[in-house]
């Protein structure tokens, strides 16, 4: 982990490939908190705890965060995926239960104490409203994931995670992504076997709903028109 200053966000951050406005708008807010922000640049496999520890809240401005707990049966279970833009640990999760790990060759994340965040309505209200939003965003990104898990079938949990996946990652319909975990990793998001992931994958792409590139780069194509056993 490597400390960086705001002045370098810039180069770090800001020029990264698809940007959008909804971004613009989190690397606005993070130069507005000003030093009450700690930025950090991670590698792969790194434990990022230290963001939560202390009553951190934690949000991605590059890269992928993994939130996780360890089961009493040794299983790992992904709790959440965070991507650019995302925020975490608004509820002052307890980082002795939950775990979390930086999943992609680089990350940037952002950092202030909760006890500067409640300080905003009073001193920049329009900050915190910003930050009211992206926790209704969080609340909805987990119902979503829920749903995903409620489905039946492993080609349906599959076929609407990446769905979610890939709407997240571009606002290009149809646009191929490259996914930011591997397929042991979403085998512990969504609580399946990874060998039952390739194989829905497999039967995905044999049916039209995706469209693989190389083994983490795809596109979903027309899943509204298939079956509807799959959406």
């Amino acid at each position: 982990m490597e400390r960086i200053s705001l002045a370098k966000l810039s180069a770090t951050v800001e020029l990264a490939p698809g940007r959008s406005p909804a971004y613009e708008t989190v690397v606005n807010f993070t130069h507005e908190l000003g030093t009450a922000v700690t930025l950090a640049r991670w590698e792969r496999a790194d434990c990022c705890d230290s963001i939560v520890e202390s009553g951190g809240i934690g949000w991605v401005l590059s890269g992928t965060v993994l939130k996780s707990v360890i089961l009493e049966s040794g299983q790992r279970r992904i709790v959440d995926l965070m991507m650019r833009g995302d925020f975490f640990s608004l509820q002052r999760d307890d980082p002795r239960v939950f775990s979390f790990e930086i999943s992609t060759d680089e990350a940037v994340t952002a950092r202030i104490a909760h006890r500067d965040l409640i300080s905003l309505p009073v001193s920049q209200p329009d900050l915190y409203r910003f930050v009211h939003e992206r926790t209704c965003e969080t609340i909805s990104r987990l119902e979503n994931h829920i749903l995903v898990q409620g489905r039946t079938r492993s080609a349906q949990k599959i076929a609407s995670y990446l769905s979610l996946l890939c709407t997240h990652l571009s606002e290009e319909e149809g646009a191929a992504v490259e996914l930011p975990m591997s397929r042991y990793d979403i085998a512990d998001h969504v609580g399946i076997a990874v060998e039952t992931v390739s194989r829905a994958i497999t039967d995905l792409r044999r049916r039209g709903v995706v469209e693989l590139e190389t083994p983490r780069s795809l596109a979903m194509r027309q899943a509204q028109k298939l079956h509807p056993d799959l959406t």
